[in-house]
């Protein structure tokens, strides 16, 4: 999908600078800058998405809606402890 990218007069020759002193073209400088925000836009949503579920277990935690089974039983009920060969 093509798209244009708008840019101020003044970015515009910064881009051009760039492109000429790394010699590579204002449209590959673009896309990788374009990319990078996306990529740390995704970063940040991820942590705040891991942030929003510590929040979630705290509260459900704090009001009393985390329970936690035994090692022996979680076994016992999931048909683990039985002997070998059975």
């Amino acid at each position: 999908m093509a798209m244009t990218l708008r840019l101020s007069e003044a970015d515009d020759r910064l881009l051009t600078d760039r492109a000429r002193t790394e010699n590579r073209s204002k449209q590959e400088i673009a896309r990788e800058a374009i990319r990078a925000y996306l990529e740390d836009h995704n970063r940040r949503i991820e942590d705040l998405e891991d942030d929003l579920a510590l929040a979630r277990y705290s509260l459900r935690r704090e009001l009393g809606e985390v329970t936690y089974t035994p090692h022996t039983e979680a076994r016992r009920a999931l048909g683990l402890d039985r002997p070998a060969g059975q």
